[in-house]
């Protein structure tokens, strides 16, 4: 392991994206792109990648006032002060990076395709209700450019690169498309009826999500492309290429290692083939009867775990995760908030750290204090003998 902490300076291709950003330090700013931009190419050096932040961790503009919380999602100009409120309240620490999400849900891309989207602005996401009654034959799945909810993403997405610009990065959209979106759009119940006795034509219109997927990533490359921000997601991570979440994939911890074989993986090497890097979202237990497959996926470079509420922490879950690193993947792992305030962090974070390949890991955390974030980085950067973090 090499005990070399500062990013050479050749690393730091695209620094200037946040040069007019208050809310990180330039020098911090440098070596976070430099770090997150090695990670992609397998060149990370010293101690993991780490994300850690800080909400409402410092003083900063205020929240717009609003009558209904909806609001904050639906009005492009209280979103975009609601990001300004949110990001300068936040105390960014490690490799991590300003950004916001233009975002409507986990099934706005259903929305897209006709979906009747409602919001849930107390918890944070929307949901839609079931539309389709049954796959009609030669059906063509297309986003009509009049959609009220595209409209309103692309909205978000233009506003946010032209007010980010030089602050923050925004982020690819969340896409629950392939069999999530069959799933919204269908029912879950349904669709795992379909599944059995329409299989030929559920693999058509999975086709078509595979093909719809490409044209919103392209669509939003060129939106985000000359705008010197990079790109992210709602993962966390930063490159100045494509780097999409891929396998947004509930559904499959319903169906077996057959079906998905059968219904989803042609869609998952695909998209991940389309982009320039790739993390595939793995969620919950149910999900990990696909992980051997998925690791044969060439171009797939990470693959997040989410062990899912009223699951042990990630530092009980390392064999799977060692078999991970060992099949040439990267692994994310992500601390929110309830866990870093019910655990011994740094038990944690040694386990793992002592554990996994610190080249091949990337760990998020919400940490509850800047005081608290900045600790965490420094004992991660001295575990992995790299003196403080400085």
């Amino acid at each position: 392991m090499s005990s070399q902490c500062e990013v050479d300076s050749s690393e730091l291709q695209i620094g200037v994206a946040f040069v007019e950003t208050s809310f990180v330090p330039e020098k911090q700013i440098e070596r976070a792109v430099g770090r997150n931009e090695a990670w992609w190419r397998d060149e990370l050096e010293g101690y993991p990648l780490l994300w850690v932040y800080a909400s409402d961790a410092k003083p900063g503009p205020p929240m717009p006032h609003v009558a209904d919380e909806a609001e904050l999602w639906t009005n492009v100009d209280l979103a975009m002060a609601a990001a300004v409120s949110r990001i300068g309240r936040t105390h960014f620490a490690g490799d991590a990076l300003p950004a916001y999400n233009p975002w409507l849900g986990p099934d706005q891309f259903a929305a897209w395709l006709g979906a009747d989207l409602r919001f849930r602005p107390g918890d944070s996401t929307s949901w839609v209700v079931p539309f389709v009654k049954a796959w009609e034959p030669g059906a063509e799945w297309r986003i009509d450019p009049a959609n009220k909810w595209w409209r309103l993403y692309c909205e978000l997405l233009e506003e946010s690169v032209r007010v980010g610009k030089g602050k923050w990065a925004t982020c690819f959209p969340d896409l629950h498309t392939g069999i999530d979106a069959l799933s919204a759009m269908r029912g879950p119940e349904n669709l795992l009826v379909d599944l059995v006795e329409e299989p030929e034509a559920i693999l058509g219109v999975m086709d078509q999500m595979t093909g719809l997927w490409k044209w919103v990533v392209d669509y939003v490359w060129g939106v985000l492309r000359g705008s010197g921000q990079g790109t992210t997601n709602w993962t966390g991570g930063w490159s100045e290429g494509r780097f999409v979440c891929v396998g947004q994939n509930d559904f499959t911890c319903m169906i077996s290692r057959e079906m998905f074989d059968r219904f989803c993986l042609k869609d998952t090497v695909e998209c991940v083939n389309h982009i320039d890097h790739a993390l595939y979202h793995l969620d919950g237990p149910g999900a990990l009867r696909h992980l051997p497959r998925l690791l044969e996926i060439d171009r797939l470079h990470t693959v997040q775990w989410i062990h899912g509420d009223g699951q042990p922490p990630h530092s009980r879950w390392l064999e799977m995760l060692e078999g991970v690193q060992r099949a040439g993947k990267a692994v994310q792992i992500w601390y929110n908030l309830n866990y870093v305030r019910k655990l011994d962090m740094f038990k944690e974070l040694e386990t793992v750290c002592t554990r996994l390949d610190p080249a091949r890991l990337f760990i998020g955390i919400e940490a509850g204090t800047a005081e608290q974030a900045d600790a965490i980085v420094e004992f991660v950067v001295r575990l992995c003998r790299c003196g403080p973090f400085k």
